[in-house]
């Protein structure tokens, strides 16, 4: 065997897999389509790693660690604190501007989708930023909230397990709003 054909099958066999419908190169040079066996291709390829952006996952882990000390600011407002002792009010309320601003520019839809995806990101975690600079300063004077037992640790995981959760489900609903289901 040559190393020409060494490469045409490598590159089919790592395409092993990808949906049930493919198209691969046969050694002779030809395409040619795989099917899954049903005879039928119902056009639904399942949702790939490749699929979650770069801008999605920066989004989950910010969202994961906001939410982590947003658990603490819950923890300071309904305690000692009230919303706002942190900082002044007007800033929160530039926060949520600057949020929804850098997601109505950065979606690649226009119209009504991108102003509802822009103001649900931009109350979603404009609330949690709110939350997380209240959670930051009431850590700051109250450092054994978090270090006690390595509370502030398991508060993390979790709070990143909901967060990559909740970026699965808004795939999940995207990927069922482009097939029709």
């Amino acid at each position: 065997m040559s190393s020409d054909d060494d490469e045409v099958s490598s590159s089919t066999d790592s395409n092993s897999g990808v949906g049930p419908s493919e198209e691969r190169v046969d050694p002779d040079g030809t395409d040619s389509e795989i099917t899954d066996g049903a005879g039928t291709n119902d056009g639904f390829v399942p949702a790939a790693a490749t699929d979650a952006s770069g801008y999605g996952l920066s989004l989950t882990l910010i969202g994961g660690v906001l939410l982590a000390l947003g658990y603490y600011g819950y923890l300071a407002v309904t305690g000692p604190r009230t919303l706002g002792q942190a900082i002044p009010g007007p800033f929160y309320l530039l926060v949520f501007a600057l949020l929804f601003v850098l997601e109505l520019f950065q979606s690649r839809e226009h119209g009504a989708i991108a102003l509802i995806r822009a103001t649900a990101l931009a109350l979603f975690y404009g609330g949690l930023t709110a939350f997380a600079i209240e959670g930051t300063v009431y850590l700051w004077n109250n450092p054994g909230a978090a270090l006690n037992g390595f509370a502030g640790v398991t508060v993390l995981a979790v709070s990143l397990i909901v967060a990559a959760l909740a970026y699965f489900l808004y795939l999940s609903v995207l990927e069922s709003n482009s097939t029709g289901r």
